[in-house]
This record gives C-alpha cells, structure tokens and sequence, in this order.
C-alpha cells in the first residue's frame, strides 16, 4: 500500500490470543453484532408473513414438503441397501450351516465307522496282501536271448510317430528381414 505523498502504509495484524469464552465476546462487541444473521431473517420473514401473500407461503410449503420427500427417498434407498446387504448376510449363513451340517454327518459316519473296525480291518488287510501279491512280478525260469525270437519284419524297434520330437526350424533366417535399413524417402 502506497500513501500519494510516496510513503508506505504500515498494516498490524491482531495476534493477540482469541477470546477466552463467548461471553467476554459477546461483552466486547455486543450480543445484536455476533447474532445479526438470525435477527435479520427474522426481520425478513415478519413482513413477509404479515403482507398475506399465500402464494409464497405455499410455495414455501411446497418446498418443506419436497426436502421431506426427498429425505423420505433417502431413508427409503438407504432401507433396501440395508435389506439387501441382510438377505446376502442371511444366504452366505445358510450356506455355512449347509456345510457345517455335512460335516457333522461326515464326523457322525466317520464315529460309526470307528466302532465297528474289526470287520473293516480284516478285510483290508486282505485286500493289501493280495495288492502286494499282483505289485510284484515273479518269473519260474527267466527267459534267455535265445528263447526270445524277434518278428522277421521288425528290426528296429522305433518310437510311435506322433510322439517323435519335431525340429524346430531355427528364426536365423528371419533375422536378415529386420536388419535391412529402410530406404529414406528424402534421399533420392
């Protein structure tokens, strides 16, 4: 800020600490200069109200009416929100009382099958014996080379021909494609 006669203006700032309560404001500066804001609205509503005017009125009505309406959509949307979000809940809980109901049948055949391992223990190792029996191959006499006769057309034993390893062909021969210099149009 510059004064006309070329000086410079100086400005203070207020650091001092803020008011300690609301009451030494209001002693300060005076309850209508904190509170003007709500005495001014209602100075404005008083000769509104008292001119008759019902179209303003109503139209003032009509809005209570639409921010409830509105209000009323909000607590509405927000209800089925809620509802869905309880029906997923509920669902997944049915679910899991499903599982857990067949595990405890699971647990149940498991504890039936316990009390009766006599019967079962016999049997399997019956049925591991005779397993061990066919694992292992055993031959009377061994058969010699010169018992073993080849076929007359077979000579060489080879690999089924779809399981042959296919050649790869190598990407050497590509490469002279990508290494050519393309030709620079501003040159002639």
């Amino acid at each position: 800020m510059k004064r006309q006669d070329g000086g410079v203006m100086k400005a203070e700032i207020d650091t001092r600490a803020p008011f300690r309560s609301v009451k030494e404001a209001v002693s300060l500066f005076g309850e209508k200069v904190l509170a003007q804001e709500l005495y001014t609205t209602q100075l404005k509503e008083i000769p509104q109200s008292n001119g008759g005017n019902e179209l303003k009125e109503e139209s003032s009505r009509i809005g209570k009416v639409a921010v409830e309406l509105e209000e009323t959509r909000q607590n509405l949307e927000r209800a089925r929100e809620e509802s869905m979000l309880m029906a997923h809940c509920l669902s997944s809980l049915q679910e899991e009382l499903e599982r857990t109901k067949q595990e405890l049948q699971q647990l149940k055949q498991r504890q039936n099958g316990i009390a009766s391992p006599t019967m079962d223990s016999t049997t399997s190792q019956h049925e591991t014996m005779d397993f061990h029996r066919k694992r292992y191959v055993t031959f009377a006499n061994p058969p010699s080379v010169a018992h073993v006769i080849l076929p007359q057309g077979v000579e060489k034993l080879e690999r089924h021909p779809s399981l042959r390893k296919k050649k790869k062909n190598p990407l050497i021969p590509l490469i002279h494609i990508f290494s050519r210099k393309k030709p620079n149009p501003h040159l002639p």
